[in-house]
């Protein structure tokens, strides 16, 4: 039996900085390096029989972004992870860990390796656990980090400019990683206010109601709020209501003898003629033709 070889790097294409030993040690100290040291950088397209294992771990901390393909990676010998196209994989210094590319699909990936003060506020921001972790986005915004982009400082050279280049390259992906989750984050929180706003209005269906009370109990302005609510559904707040309240109308008209004006009045509307008219708009006839229409 042939048993397949690994390999660590060595790929068509790839492009690889390793900031040399006595360069890392000469400049970590440096107060524009200190907070955020780039040591490595590169990419890997179409790594194939891609892997890595380290036993003891490393004195950097290693994010890798799969672009495309898929991988693995194993924590600390007991959490292995799948890795898929947009995957962002962040492994702190000193972790036991392993990872590879896919036999029959192997990944590309952009990776850098960084060291610092500010490595575990960043961590922090993001939101990774202390034993490192998985964040998965849209292959569109793991490209969108750039990544890639980083190695090309360290390929210029090792001067100060050049390694302050590759830690602000660095810094600027790490604040968009952190700035997409604070904006998926702001989207769910204003799914969440405007579906509120939804239930409370449905137990108010036969009260008079002001877009400004709604605003006021999603806690936003009543233009954000108006925005917000017709991105989500398609209408107006006061015509989402509106449509409730004809909705409960026909359920009325279906099971009950009340007349066409008791109904109006009964689901909030207190102009039985401005009931018609909304009724019309929503269902497609009037309250009395649709009331003769059979059902079932």
């Amino acid at each position: 039996m042939v048993k397949t070889r690994h390999i660590p790097e060595g790929f068509r294409g790839q492009r690889l900085v390793v900031l040399p030993a006595t360069v890392r040690e000469r400049v970590q100290n440096h107060p524009l390096l200190n907070g955020l040291l780039v040591t490595d950088a590169g990419i890997f397209p179409s790594a194939k029989l891609h892997f890595i294992k380290r036993k003891d771990g490393i004195p950097t901390t290693l994010v890798i972004a799969c672009l495309a393909g898929r991988g693995w990676v194993k924590i600390a010998e007991d959490i292995e992870l799948q890795i898929v196209s947009g995957s962002l994989v962040w492994l702190p210094a000193n972790l036991p860990h392993a990872y590879g590319a896919v036999k029959d699909d192997p990944w590309t990936i952009e990776w850098v390796h960084f060291q610092g003060t500010e490595v575990d506020s960043w961590r922090e921001l993001i939101g990774i656990p202390l034993n490192g972790g998985v964040l998965e986005n849209s292959p569109k915004t793991i490209a969108e980090l750039r990544l890639g982009q980083i190695w090309a400082h360290l390929d210029r050279g090792y001067s100060v400019a050049n390694l302050a280049a590759a830690s602000g390259a660095l810094r600027t992906s790490l604040a968009a990683v952190a700035g997409k989750l604070a904006a998926d984050d702001g989207q769910k929180a204003a799914q969440e206010r405007v579906a509120a706003s939804i239930v409370w209005m449905k137990g108010r269906l036969s009260e008079p109601l002001r877009l400004a009370e709604l605003a006021s109990y999603s806690g936003l302005s009543v233009p954000h709020y108006t925005v917000l609510f017709r991105k989500q559904t398609g209408f107006s707040p006061i015509d989402w209501f509106n449509r409730l309240r004809v909705q409960w109308s026909c359920e009325l008209l279906d099971t009950t003898r009340a007349s066409v004006a008791e109904i109006a009045r009964q689901t909030g509307f207190s102009d039985p003629y401005y009931f018609t008219r909304c009724f019309r708009r929503v269902v497609g006839v009037p309250p009395r033709k649709y009331r003769q229409v059979p059902k079932g």
